[in-house]
């Protein structure tokens, strides 16, 4: 770079750091980095890739013939420089840059070797070079912080050197003439011819990241690209450009004094005045006018404002509620006469009862998982059998137990498994009962350790859907085709549960209790609940929302088997008001048992289809084996049931073939005297066990015939 170029730089870039102090004579004052035009010093670091092109060879290397066209390296380049911004939008930067400028270059040469054969020469050479110089960017802020750069740049390839030589590549035998296979070899000579200056034009974009508040330390990312406008070597087609990723660290002498950093502060000091309202209302705060002290305290290094503010609010607060709760119980005779003082008198009676197995196993719809309904068990030894309770249902919750725990102490016997699917909702589907009934089988061998081949599945094709279909168009009909059926032919692994001798309450007098709330508070109550208590167990109980009214409670013979003989029921009435207060008020029930001297022996049969009155062979044994020990003199009552669904003519025609179908078969086998009556059918009410016709096993059982024993203790 000239003499005179560098003179007219400096002197350039002086003017340009005093204009603005000229401009503005008191930039001093200026707070703000963006009033001020910066002058800066700095440095950046890079790194830099040169790319060579051309077609030359080293005037002073010992080569022949062919020319080097392209190289690629890797290095560093760093940079000093100085920047002065003209305008906010438009600032000048000269820079002094040191950059590797290495280029290693092979071509290949064809060539003949001895006896005319093709051979393959291989020329080599590695220059080492730097290039040391100046540039000079103008800079323009297209987006702030973005910066777009422009200009030139000159200088000189300094400590310069090549090492050169010619490798034997084909054959992969042979020798030059000096008997090597490498010839012409040059190490580390110096470069001659090269051309001075080296000018290039210079383009690239820069990030700015002020890293101070007032912008007296900046950092630039940046990338340079450098386009060579001359030839390395004087004379040849060697071009070297050079691109530049990396970044400048900036400091601004003339950068404004950081403002004096403020703190503001603000304290509330709050007084309160408490107001009575009533309990219901709602509770709240009224803010009071507020005074402001002002206290400002500067250091060197803080300004610090504190503005206190002083006021007396207004707090509406309802105190708690004071409720009261109060609870009378009287007696509702059978003629809807109340009466104060009473007992509650039970008339049980010892029972010994034979409760069905129901060999099927419900699913939902689309389901092939077992239900929740029945209770499913991770051990075996976790099943007793004497915890079954003494209902219908209750057995049925637990048939995949009773199955699994008979067939283990039964291990000649063995079942077949029969998947259904409704043909409306499932369309008959044979995977799916397959996989029901794989379910089924699942269980038994995991849980209960049965073998394999004591459990076949039965697998349909076309449509699985059940022999005896339910046909009624609603969920209650598609439910009941959902199952998978437990088939066998020992009876004894579907042998009725037997409930040795319980007691059972058959009466409750007085029908009904009315609890009366009269006294209670009327006001701020949310909720209340009703509930008796027999020891810990719960007898009955109920709830409801805000006051409560005169409450009534049906005593049914369920109930009164949860009370204690000579123990007073526990009744508490609990109500509850805003703000979580509450009250209780208490009352006892006397309660006596009387146990009569007639014990009854049950047996219900429950093996009858939709529709159906046939007598299966397990009933027909049952009932054999139920009437065989019979004393004379009893009274045998047969007594017919059928669920709610349908025709209720229907059902009750059905009930009582059901009846005589099951005296039919007790007459077979009954040997003493005894009265037989076959006449009670029961339409208008669940059957013993059931309580309600929500679930297909429920309504299964509900299709039945109970056979009942009165006699003597």
């Amino acid at each position: 770079m000239s003499t005179s170029f560098l003179r007219i730089v400096i002197i350039v870039f002086s003017c340009l750091s005093i204009c603005p102090s000229v401009a503005h004579a008191q930039w001093w004052k200026v707070t703000r980095p963006e009033d001020v035009w910066l002058f800066q010093i700095g440095m950046s670091a890079d790194l830099d890739m040169a790319m060579h092109s051309g077609d030359f060879i080293l005037p002073q290397a010992p080569t022949c013939c062919v020319g080097y066209t392209s190289a690629l390296s890797f290095g560093p380049a760093i940079s000093a420089f100085v920047r002065q911004e003209v305008t906010k939008t438009f600032r000048l930067t000269l820079r002094g840059t040191f950059a590797s400028y290495n280029g290693s270059f092979e071509t290949d040469e064809n060539i003949f070797v001895t006896n005319a054969a093709p051979g393959v020469t291989r020329h080599s050479l590695d220059a080492r070079m730097n290039w040391l110089g100046g540039e000079f960017l103008v800079d323009i802020r297209v987006v702030d912080p973005v910066r777009l750069m422009v200009g030139a740049s000159a200088g000189i390839m300094a400590q310069t050197s090549f090492t050169q030589k010619e490798t034997l590549i084909l054959p992969g035998t042979g020798t030059f003439e000096n008997g090597r296979r490498v010839r012409n070899e040059t190490t580390n000579e110096s470069m001659k011819g090269l051309t001075t200056p080296q000018l290039g034009a210079v383009v690239g974009l820069g990030f700015d990241i002020p890293l101070t508040e007032n912008h007296s330390v900046v950092l630039t990312p940046e990338v340079l690209y450098t386009i060579a406008l001359g030839s390395v070597i004087e004379s040849q087609q060697w071009k070297a450009n050079m691109l530049r990723v990396g970044a400048s660290i900036a400091l601004s002498l003339n950068a404004p004094e950081p403002p004096t950093p403020v703190e503001r502060r603000r304290e509330v000091f709050v007084d309160s005045v408490f107001v009575d309202v009533a309990p219901d209302a709602e509770r709240r705060r009224v803010d009071g006018p507020e005074r402001i002290v002002t206290d400002t305290i500067v250091t060197t290094d803080l300004v610090t404002i504190t503005d206190r503010a002083y006021r007396t609010d207004t707090v509406y607060s309802p105190p708690l509620p004071v409720i009261v709760a109060k609870i009378a119980a009287r007696a509702v005779l059978p003629s809807g006469a109340l009466k104060d003082v009473f007992t509650i008198n039970v008339t049980t009676q010892f029972i010994t009862e034979a409760l069905p197995i129901l060999p099927v196993v419900f699913f939902e719809a689309q389901s092939i998982s077992l239900s929740f309904r029945y209770r499913q068990i991770a051990d075996a030894q976790a099943y007793n059998l004497d915890a079954i309770g003494t209902r219908t249902i209750s057995v049925h919750r637990e048939i995949l137990n009773l199955v699994g725990d008979r067939m283990r102490r039964l291990p000649n016997t063995s079942i077949r498994l029969r998947g259904t699917a409704d043909p409306t909702t499932e369309g008959s589907d044979c995977e799916l009962a397959r996989k029901r009934a794989g379910a089924v089988k699942d269980y038994l061998t995991r849980i209960w350790g049965i073998s394999d081949d004591r459990i076949a599945i039965e697998t349909g094709s076309g449509s699985c859907a059940p022999e005896r279909i339910t046909r009624q168009q609603s969920e209650e009909g598609y439910s009941e085709n959902r199952r998978v059926e437990i088939l066998t032919n020992d009876l004894e692994l579907l042998a009725s549960v037997a409930k040795r001798r319980f007691n059972e309450a058959q009466t409750v007098d007085p029908p009904k209790i009315l609890f009366d709330p009269f006294g209670t508070s009327q006001k701020y109550l949310t909720d209340w609940t009703l509930e008796a208590t027999s020891g810990s167990v719960v007898v009955f109980s109920q709830s409801g929302k805000g006051v409560p009214g005169q409450i009534t409670q049906v005593l049914t013979p369920a109930t009164a088997d949860l009370m204690n003989d000579g123990r007073p029921v526990d009744v508490k009435l609990r109500v509850n008001a805003i703000r979580n207060v509450s009250a209780t008020a208490t009352t006892q029930l006397v309660v006596k048992k009387d146990t009569t001297t007639i014990e009854l022996e049950r047996l219900t049969l429950t093996l009858f289809d939709v529709a159906s009155d046939e007598i299966t062979p397990i009933s027909a044994e049952q009932i054999r084996l139920f009437v065989a020990n019979v004393p004379a003199g009893s009274t045998v009552i047969v007594r017919g049931y059928a669920d709610l669904l349908g025709n209720a003519e229907f059902n009750r025609k059905l009930s009582q073939k059901r009846a005589d179908a099951v005296c039919a078969t007790i007459k077979q086998h009954i040997t003493r005297k005894v009265e037989l009556q076959c006449n009670e059918i029961r339409t208008d009410r669940f059957p013993p066990g059931i309580e309600s016709y929500i679930t297909p096993e429920e309504r299964f059982l509900s299709r039945t015939v109970q056979i009942e024993v009165k006699r003597g203790r």
